[in-house]
């Protein structure tokens, strides 16, 4: 997992195997033009790579969700180790990029 951040422009990426184009997701937003609220998802499965408005997403220690789409509505899941400073950047980059993200800490989750 990893986070960057360049001007207005910031980025998650969620690697099975660094360096690797199998298994991965990666959310980013730039902010110097109006985007309408929507991210870029990427991933390596080409049916889930656009621009696309999160319906909800939902961050905790070992998971991230995000829903997107209509029609069909289309749901991403992805599971991570984090120590809690990565945690603690994930967790701030992805409030900037998706700010109706609902976050668990850690004491919340079962």
């Amino acid at each position: 997992m990893s986070v960057s951040e360049v001007g207005d422009g910031f980025q998650v990426l969620f690697e099975k195997i660094p360096d690797s184009e199998e298994g991965y997701v990666l959310v980013q937003r730039h902010f110097e033009f109006p985007d309408g609220g929507k991210c870029y998802l990427e991933t390596d499965d080409r049916e889930f790579c656009g621009h696309f408005r999160f319906r909800r997403a939902r961050l905790s220690w070992k998971r991230f969700e995000m829903v997107f789409g209509t029609k069909p509505e289309r749901k991403i899941a992805v599971f991570f180790k984090a120590t809690d400073s990565t945690y603690a950047e994930v967790q701030r980059v992805l409030r900037i990029m998706i700010p109706e993200i609902y976050s668990i800490n850690a004491s919340d989750e079962i």
